[in-house]
C-alpha cells in the first residue's frame, strides 16, 4: 500500500488488468436498472395481483431453474469462453426478462421470466471468473468493494422511483423503468464484451475442451468436482457460502414485512437503498482501508456481528418509526458489504488455478440445491405469520456466525489491499 499519497475515498483503479478496470467501468450501467428493479420486484409484483404464496413459489421455481443451468455453468464456460458465455448469457438472463416483466401481468408470464433470468446462473460464473481470474490475490478485495459500492450506490436512485410511485402508481412506473432497463442493459453488454479479452485461465480452458464432445465437456467438469475435498477449508468455506445464500433467498419477503406489517409507506421504503448507499460508501471509504491485513476470514466474523444485530434489530421497529428503520437498514448494509467483499476473497483463494470454473460452479450449484425450497418455505411462513419469518432468519444469522468463527480458526494469510487513490 502507498502510504506516501493522501487517501480519498473515490475508488482507484489503478494497478488492475484490463477485464477488471473495464468491468468496473462499465457496472454502472447495469446497476442503474438492477438495482431497482430487484428492490421493487416483490412490490411489482403484489401491485399487479400476485398473492405472497405465489411470490415465493416465484422463488422456488427460480432456484429450481438456476440449479438445471448451474449444472451446465462449467462445461460452457469452459467450452464457449468466459467472455462469450456472459454477452450470451447476460443477454438471456437480463434483456429478454426485464422485457417480459414489463408487460406481465399473470402469475404465468412471471414464471416465464423467472425461467430465463435463471440463465443467469452460467453468467454469474463466467462474469465472476472474466473479472476475477487475472487479479492478483491481494487486489481481489478492492476489487469486489468497489463491485459492491457500486451496486449499492446506485440504490440512490430508489427515492427518485419511488416518489414516481406515489404519484403514478408501482405498476406504472416500473413497466416503464423494466422497458428503459432492457433497452440499457444491452447497450452495456455489448459494450463491456468490446472492452474486455478472455482470461489466461479461460484460454487454456478452452484449448482443453476444444476436442471434446458436450458430454465429454461435462465428465471433465465432473472430475475436477470429485476432487474438491482435497482442496483444504474449501468445504467450510462452501458451507458458509449455502447458507447465507438461504438466508438471502427468504429476506425478499424483507420490504413487504416493512410495508406491511410495520406500515412504511412507499416514501419511507424508498430510503432503505439510500441508506444502504450511504453506509457502503462510508465502509469502502473510512473502514476497507484499514481492513488491510486483516484476516479475510476474520472480518467475516464482525460482518456476521453486524448481521446477527441487524437481524435481531429488524424485530423491534416500531411500526412506522422511520429513524429505528434507517438504523437497522445501515447495520444490515454494513454487514452485507463486508460479507460481499470478503465471502469472494475467501472462497476465491482457496480455489486452485485449474479446474477454477468447475469447482467455482459446483460451490454455486450447492447453494441452489440447498435453497430450491427456501422461497416457497419462507412464503408459507410469511403467509401464516410475518413476523416468524424473520424471526426464523434471525435464528439462522446465529448459526451463520458460528461459521465464521470456524473459518476464522483456521484463517490463512493476511490479504494485503492497495485502495491507493489513483484514478486510472
Amino acid at each position: 500500500m502507498n502510504v506516501s499519497r493522501p487517501w480519498r475515498p473515490w475508488p482507484s483503479l489503478a494497478g488492475l488488468p484490463r477485464n477488471a478496470r473495464n468491468s468496473i467501468r462499465m457496472e454502472p450501467l447495469w446497476a442503474v436498472f438492477g438495482t431497482v428493479v430487484t428492490y421493487y420486484a416483490p412490490l411489482y409484483m403484489s401491485a399487479v395481483g400476485l398473492s405472497s404464496t405465489q411470490i415465493g413459489w416465484l422463488g422456488s421455481i427460480t432456484l429450481a431453474c438456476s440449479l438445471l443451468f448451474q449444472t451446465l455453468a462449467a462445461p460452457i464456460t469452459n467450452r464457449v469462453g468466459r467472455k462469450r458465455t456472459t454477452l450470451i448469457g447476460d443477454l438471456i438472463s437480463w434483456t429478454l426478462p426485464m422485457f417480459v416483466w414489463a408487460v406481465s401481468r399473470s402469475f404465468g408470464g412471471f414464471v416465464l421470466a423467472a425461467v430465463l433470468s435463471a440463465v443467469g446462473r452460467i453468467v454469474m460464473v463466467s462474469w465472476s471468473l472474466l473479472v476475477i481470474e487475472d487479479v492478483e490475490e491481494s487486489q481481489r478485495p478492492r476489487v469486489f468493494g468497489i463491485l459492491n459500492l457500486i451496486v449499492t450506490g446506485c440504490g440512490l436512485l430508489t427515492p427518485l422511483i419511488g416518489l414516481l410511485m406515489i404519484h403514478s402508481g408501482v405498476a406504472p412506473v416500473m413497466r416503464a423503468y423494466y422497458a428503459l432497463g432492457g433497452v440499457g442493459m444491452t447497450v452495456m453488454f455489448l459494450i463491456r464484451n468490446a472492452v474486455t479479452q478472455e482470461t489466461r485461465s479461460g484460454q487454456a480452458a478452452m484449448h482443453e475442451h476444444r476436442g471434446l464432445n458436450a458430454w465429454q465437456s461435462v465428465q471433465q467438469t465432473l472430475k475436477h468436482v470429485a476432487g474438491l475435498r482435497r482442496h483444504p477449508g474449501l468445504a467450510s468455506v462452501m458451507v458458509f457460502y449455502v447458507l447465507s445464500f438461504f438466508i438471502e433467498q427468504m429476506n425478499v419477503f424483507q420490504i413487504l414485512f416493512l410495508g406491511g406489517a410495520l406500515r412504511f409507506g412507499a416514501g419511507a421504503l424508498s430510503l432503505v437503498p439510500v441508506a444502504g448507499a450511504l453506509v457502503t460508501m462510508l465502509m469502502y471509504a473510512a473502514v476497507l482501508r484499514r481492513l488491510a491485513g486483516t484476516p479475510a476470514e476474520r472480518t467475516l466474523v464482525w460482518a456476521r456481528l453486524l448481521g446477527l444485530l441487524g437481524a435481531a434489530l429488524l424485530l423491534l421497529i416500531p411500526a412506522a418509526n422511520v429513524s429505528v428503520l434507517l438504523v437497522t437498514v445501515s447495520v444490515l448494509a454494513a454487514a452485507t458489504f463486508l460479507s460481499q467483499t470478503y465471502s469472494g476473497t475467501v472462497l476465491f483463494g482457496r480455489l486452485p488455478a485449474h479446474g477454477t470454473a468447475d469447482l467455482y460452479s459446483a460451490v454455486q450449484t450447492l447453494c441452489l440445491l440447498c435453497s430450491v425450497p427456501a422461497g416457497a418455505l419462507a412464503g408459507a411462513i410469511y403467509s401464516a405469520q410475518p413476523r416468524a419469518l424473520f424471526v426464523l432468519i434471525a435464528a439462522l444469522n446465529v448459526l451463520l456466525l458460528g461459521l465464521a468463527v470456524w473459518l476464522a480458526r483456521g484463517r490463512g494469510r493476511p490479504y494485503s489491499l492497495d485502495v491507493s487513490p489513483d484514478i486510472n
